[in-house]
């Protein structure tokens, strides 16, 4: 059993735990001024033991002075008038005195307590205001130290040559300067990265607008899982398009000629047997020699009209997607080359399985399939074997439906130096009459129609190169082809 006064000793001890942990100091006085309790803060503050203060009048130990040195009658202390007006102070700006007489400036409130209407004294509550002026020290510094990270962030992204967007979900969107040189004020509408971002998604996307390319990149901003904004990363890619434009018309000036060489010595065949047979007839007797001679020339011309066709059919450029026949396209290029495929022992052997048409732009595919030829052709100088496989084919990865053109050649191989930057612009093996052009657009041209070109080589024994195309039967034209 707890003795009675046991149990209000513990409760004592209790209640001035929970003054002692208080974060700032507290006393109370009764009636007459006198300390009836006081916590360890408030102790310490004034440099008294609380043994000192309990008991003792508070007014005169710690409020005895003005500032300014004049006495500071009992009257007048703010803690007795809240005591007579029963009235509470609220943080009233006030100024103390340690033990040792040093002054200090608090922050005081006092709360007149009474039970069952009558007045029983005091609590005063203070805050010294070196901590407050501490505090307020620590936050301008926590502030300048936050204005002069956020002023170096603004530096850095004001520095980067690109258009920087950032778009926090609470704020405003900020740009550099950059940004807004390419775009204006606004993040561009035609380029939705940035939205994507917000959303919590990465992206890259590549757009035209009224007057310039842009590439963007964007990534999401998270804290600890939480989606706090975007920022994107815009580059005027302008001049790279008009530069890589230059160079596709490069490429394609350059095979034209070596096109018209290889329909120049096609021609040049019949138009010789033609010449002949005129002599022929103009100087022939006999009726019937003549009408044979005027047959083989008609059958010339038809080969020259023949090939006339297929050259005009080559160049022929479409500006809208159309269905081809890849079976039709690869027997018609072949016979622009049949002559010096003849001349340089080059055999032909060729396995086009009917397969579905191909939603594409003709004269680009065109252009692919007449690279891939002449690459190979070009690499057996000294005679070989040209093997050409077309046929239908699903894309292993989606399952899109599509149709795969398979050109290799018995050539040297190509050097492992060349061959690890094969489709990057101005790389070729052919130093006197390559443009080093032909494979990085021809690369460009299938990721365009959402395709893939692939390649295989072996130099030494049972040496060669491999080139495999994959074009999905739709062309990728459903939806907007994305670069990056």
């Amino acid at each position: 059993m707890t003795m009675p006064g046991l149990e209000t000793q513990q409760q004592t001890q209790h209640w001035q735990a929970l003054l002692d942990s208080a974060g700032e100091g507290i006393w109370g006085v009764d009636l007459e001024g006198n300390c009836t309790f006081v916590n360890r803060l408030a102790a310490e503050s004034f440099g008294f033991a609380s043994d000192e203060l309990v008991g003792s009048n508070m007014h005169r130990l710690v409020h005895h002075h003005y500032p300014d040195g004049r006495h500071f009658p009992d009257e007048e202390c703010p803690v007795a008038e809240a005591l007579r007006k029963n009235q509470a102070i609220r943080r009233m700006a006030d100024t103390m005195f340690r033990k040792d007489g040093s002054p200090f400036d608090a922050e005081i409130s006092a709360q007149p307590v009474a039970m069952d209407g009558q007045m029983l004294g005091v609590v005063v509550v203070f805050r010294e205001s070196a901590h407050n002026q501490r505090y307020q020290e620590e936050l301008q510094t926590a502030y300048d130290q936050a204005e002069r990270q956020t002023a170096k962030l603004d530096a850095v992204i004001e520095s980067v040559p690109h258009g920087v967007y950032v778009a926090m979900l609470d704020t405003h969107l900020r740009s550099n300067m950059r940004a807004k040189e390419m775009s204006g004020e606004g993040f561009p509408t035609e380029l939705k990265t940035l939205d994507r971002a917000l959303a919590g998604e990465s992206s890259v996307e590549t757009v035209q607008t009224a007057d310039r390319w842009i590439h963007s990149v964007a990534e999401p901003i998270l804290l600890k899982g939480q989606i706090l904004g975007g920022v994107a990363v815009n580059t005027d890619i302008t001049q790279t398009r008009l530069q890589d434009e230059a160079l596709r018309k490069l490429e394609k000036l350059a095979a034209i000629g070596q096109l018209a060489s290889s329909i120049a010595h096609e021609i040049n065949n019949p138009l010789e047997s033609i010449t002949n047979l005129l002599y022929l007839i103009q100087h022939s007797a006999s009726m019937e020699d003549v009408q044979q001679y005027v047959r083989i020339a008609q059958a010339e011309l038809a080969r020259v009209t023949e090939i006339t066709l297929q050259t005009l059919r080559f160049h022929r450029q479409n500006s809208k997607p159309v269905e081809l026949n890849l079976v039709e396209l690869m027997r018609a290029l072949m016979a622009l080359y049949a002559g010096r495929m003849l001349v340089r022992n080059i055999t032909t052997e060729m396995k086009l399985i009917p397969s579905p048409c191909v939603l594409a732009l003709e004269g680009e595919i065109r252009q692919v399939l007449n690279n891939l030829v002449r690459n190979s052709l070009d690499a057996m100088v000294t005679g070989g074997r040209l093997l050409i496989r077309l046929h239908p084919q699903q894309d292993w990865q989606s399952g899109v439906p599509g149709v795969r053109l398979t050109v290799a050649d018995t050539g040297e191989g190509i050097s492992p130096e060349i061959a690890a930057h094969l489709f990057e612009p101005f790389q070729t093996s052919k130093e006197l009459t390559g443009t080093g052009l032909g494979l990085w657009v021809s690369q460009g041209i299938v990721n365009k129609h959402g395709g893939r070109i692939r390649t295989r080589t072996r130099r030494g024994e049972r040496h060669g190169t491999v080139f495999s195309v994959w074009l999905p039967l739709d062309g990728a034209f459903s939806s907007p082809v994305q670069e990056g």
